[in-house]
């Protein structure tokens, strides 16, 4: 028994610690946001947010999905939609 709890000890456990060690990267980086996209979202962005933190906040895919972008017609005919990312959701209100 006391051989098995020496073994335990000095092999296993280090491999379950080194095991516990970050991921691999992820294989892309992501895409930096488009002038187009970023003037969509400064124009979407709440007064009482400051607008280093929404950018910050825009970045996390969880967040894109909880804010959708509202464009008019007039934004869409000043930008071209095709130019928008599509990673966020965008809403056209009148």
């Amino acid at each position: 028994m006391r051989k098995r709890s020496t073994f335990l000890a000095v092999a296993v456990l280090p491999i379950m610690a080194l095991a516990q060690g970050p991921g691999s990267k992820p294989v892309q980086e992501p895409k930096p946001i488009n002038a187009p996209t970023l003037a969509v979202l400064l124009a979407n962005r709440p007064a009482h947010i400051e607008q280093t933190q929404w950018l910050e906040m825009m970045e996390q895919p969880a967040n894109r999905s909880l804010y959708p972008m509202r464009i008019t017609p007039a934004t869409l005919d000043t930008l071209d939609g095709r130019l928008l990312d599509r990673r966020f959701q965008y809403i056209l209100v009148r």
